[in-house]
């Protein structure tokens, strides 16, 4: 067996700085293994096989127990040079043992200790240093591990298998997974269709039958997409696509699907976004999931007359973060159930089934956010209930350049950019907005496309062949006479088009998905 001269050179300890035998014990006294002195008697009665060899590495003194595990006596032991028991032994082993002796240190290594027949074993060899009348002795202190290292590899073995079966069991959850998103999202967008009236009107039972379809087809797919993440997150391989948003935007945009539940439950539902300055680098998509898988427990477990209400604040406690709460009226979370909501799989007693993976993803998915998820049931002053905290690093809002020469349209802009906490800067004609774009800094723009001066268009080819612009995210407003020539150069850079009679709503959208994506990340 290779010695692991890691564990040689790293794994010592210091040892007693006195001898191991008393001085006071007389050198005749000392006898071999057959001796009866007190230092002989003491020898024979240790557990281990104990060898003792002069500076140079002989054999010189040795107890039965040695005997019996190397399998061979005197003719085999005396004056036998000691590294040469010790299978796979060369310089730096003796270096090492040297140099840890010369410390007032011992040496503790696993290795294999040849047998007079010429078979191993696993040993535990402990060498140390021990004053023997005017010079000094080795001593090695062998241990048969062999018992040990079968469990050992036995437990390995298990080991393995099961990391192998867990590895089957996750790649065939994931290839059913797969399997079932696509026609999910097939009947979700039949759905969505049927409702919207593509087909034309629909009687109310009809609608009240494709909404619970619509529903538990986007909870379905919701436990689905949760597997599939968790796949990434064991394979490392989760990538988030980061934008810079207003969070409580977010919030509420995401739990517009929840209301029509907890109406039909008869539960009080509130939505607080908070201020409009609260913004947060992070993945939408991902963050929404967070967001539905909190509030959808809260509504599973509260009852009819209950209340649930969504906040978004300034995170207090944590300086330079915002605070997500979700408080519900619900049965709550029984005490020695608490510290294990977030593990995966995990469920609470009777309560409705569930996979229960919701928590233990918002668990993972915002610690790669870098915050942080806090559960207290009951509520903090109260007897029942559940209160779900969230506390995620806030960034500055970005800053957006507004560039046109129509002042009620850049007003306009500018009003409702502002109200929803981004920071604007306004840019005026083309010749204005040029030189804001090469001495201001700025995260987003908004072009108008009928500027006076140097048209819209022209600033968007400037701004695209400026190697430090080219990736800023850009919006542009346009009216229904936009000619072909500007349409091309529009889809050639990805860039949206917001029509002149714009809705607020509408608006923040383009802005958002603009700054989705790696390269539109704040800086």
């Amino acid at each position: 067996m290779r010695i692991d001269m890691d564990a040689v050179l790293g794994d010592t300890v210091r040892g007693p700085e006195r001898s191991v035998v008393d001085r006071s014990v007389p050198d005749d006294e000392r006898g071999g293994s057959g001796g009866e002195s007190t230092f002989a008697a003491l020898l024979q009665s240790i557990y281990d096989g104990v060898l003792i060899a002069a500076p140079n590495g002989r054999i010189m003194e040795y107890n039965s127990r040695a005997v019996e595990l190397l399998g061979g006596g005197r003719d085999y032991l005396d004056g036998s040079d000691v590294m040469k028991l010790i299978s796979g032994a060369d310089t730096a082993l003796w270096e090492a043992l040297r140099k840890n002796l010369d410390d007032r240190r011992y040496t503790l290594l696993e290795a294999r200790v040849i047998r007079f027949d010429g078979s191993s074993f696993p040993a535990e060899i402990a060498v140390n240093w021990m004053t023997h009348g005017t010079s000094g002795r080795l001593c090695f202190f062998i241990r048969d591990i062999s018992i040990r290292k079968q469990a050992q590899e036995a437990l390995e073995d298990a080991v393995a298998r099961l990391e192998e079966h867990d590895r089957a069991r996750m790649q065939f959850v994931s290839n059913v997974s797969h399997e079932l998103r696509t026609p999910l999202t097939s009947m979700i967008y039949a759905v969505a269709n049927m409702l919207r009236g593509v087909l034309g009107p629909i009687s109310d039972p009809v609608r009240k039958y494709l909404t619970m379809l619509d529903g538990d087809s986007k909870r379905l797919l919701t436990t689905v997409n949760d597997i599939l993440d968790l796949r990434k997150i064991e394979n490392e391989s989760l990538t988030l696509t980061r934008a810079t948003i207003p969070f409580g935007r977010l919030v509420s945009r995401s739990l517009e699907s929840l209301a029509v539940r907890t109406q039909q439950k008869g539960v009080a539902f509130s939505v607080d976004p908070g201020a409009s300055g609260l913004f947060a680098d992070c993945d939408p998509q991902r963050m929404e999931r967070v967001v539905l898988n909190i509030v959808g427990n809260a509504v599973k477990f509260t009852p009819e007359g209950g209340t649930i209400a969504v906040t978004v604040t300034d995170d207090s406690a944590n300086e330079g973060c915002l605070r997500l709460e979700v408080r519900d009226s619900g049965i709550g979370i029984p005490p020695d159930a608490l510290d294990r909501v977030t593990e995966r799989y995990f469920t609470v007693g009777k309560q409705p089934s569930g996979s229960g993976l919701g928590l233990a993803i918002v668990k993972e998915i915002v610690a790669l956010h870098g915050g942080s998820i806090g559960i207290q049931s009951p509520v903090p002053g109260g007897d029942r209930g559940t209160l779900v905290t969230v506390s995620l690093p806030r960034v500055d809002p970005p800053i957006i350049l507004l560039a046109g020469s129509d002042d009620f349209v850049c007003t306009k802009l500018g009003q409702q950019l502002t109200a929803a906490g981004y920071r604007v800067i306004r840019g005026g004609d083309g010749e204005d907005a040029q030189h804001i774009v090469e001495h201001r800094r700025f995260h987003g723009a908004v072009v108008g496309l009928g500027m006076e001066g140097m048209s819209g268009t022209e600033l968007i080819l400037k701004m695209k062949s400026d190697r430090r612009l080219r990736t800023t995210p850009l919006i542009a407003i346009g009216g229904a006479g936009l000619n072909k020539a500007r349409e091309q150069i529009l889809k050639s850079f990805s860039i949206p088009l917001v029509p002149r009679h714009w809705t607020e709503t509408m608006l923040l959208d383009r802005i958002e998905e603009a700054f989705l994506g790696p390269m539109a990340m704040m800086k």
